[in-house]
């Protein structure tokens, strides 16, 4: 998939889909001028095995650090499209058994609060440092940790997304669309069902946040369904870089 991407970019750009089919991978990294399709028929599973998903510099839960990678990544790049009416399956349940195993173990110490950074688990989608960015139509299940997170970036467009992260379990930390110091983004007919946020935004945490200093702004959310989830539409809980301009 990957060779694929990467020959397609290389070539100025186009689409690279699939036929029907189910296909397992890890971390897959969009480049600029491609759209990558995901047609009905078509199931793209997510590793299970932490390993294939690289880390990366990235930031989560608002504090900047290395991460695994998203099974889908768009990073620093321009003019992606990913699309298509088929399914993206985190098989995120070895993930979520993962988490709550060592919550176990934290909880008693005292520890609580440090489990969301010690347990690392791959998100779904990633749209970091890039513009001009659209993710559309596809049904999304079972994300191991994030489903979607907007960082960094602008000019971003999310359309008509299902997400479904309560199949087999319940996902801890699935929040459904993450917006996190960006601006000028979109979100619009989508259908969540999670076990977090539904629709987040977020600016960073504390003295870290406050050093990024990138505000989250100029934000629609419209035309969409919050069903399970903790979170119908939250700002924060990380905020230091500020939130403001926002329509839902």
């Amino acid at each position: 998939i990957q060779n694929a991407i990467d020959e397609c970019a290389a070539n100025g750009g186009g689409k690279v889909s699939f036929k029907p089919g189910i296909y397992l991978s890890g971390s897959i990294f969009i480049k600029n001028g491609v759209n990558f399709n995901i047609p009905e028929g078509t199931e793209l599973r997510g590793s299970e095995n932490i390993e294939d998903y690289p880390e990366i510099d990235t930031r989560v839960a608002g504090i900047e650090m290395k991460w695994p990678a998203a099974l889908i990544n768009v990073s620093d790049q321009d003019n992606v499209l990913i699309d298509g009416d088929g399914t993206v399956n985190g098989q995120g349940k070895v993930f979520w058994d993962y988490y709550w195993n060592l919550r176990k173990e934290y909880e008693p110490k005292g520890l609580r609060w440090i489990v969301d950074y010690d347990a690392k688990r791959p998100r779904t989608v990633l749209i970091s440092d890039s513009e001009n960015v659209i993710l559309k139509d596809l049904n999304i299940q079972k994300a191991g940790f994030w489903t979607v997170q907007v960082l960094y970036s602008k000019y971003i467009t999310v359309d008509g997304l299902t997400i479904r992260n309560n199949i087999g379990g319940h996902g801890p930390s699935t929040d459904g669309v993450d917006i996190d110091s960006s601006e000028w983004i979109l979100v619009e007919n989508c259908d969540i069902d999670c076990n977090d946020d539904n629709f987040c935004l977020k600016a960073g945490r504390d003295w870290d946040g406050q050093r990024v200093d990138k505000p989250t702004q100029y934000v629609v959310i419209r035309n969409s369904i919050a069903r399970a989830g903790s979170g119908l539409f939250t700002i924060g809980s990380e905020t230091a870089g500020d939130v403001r301009h926002v329509y839902a």
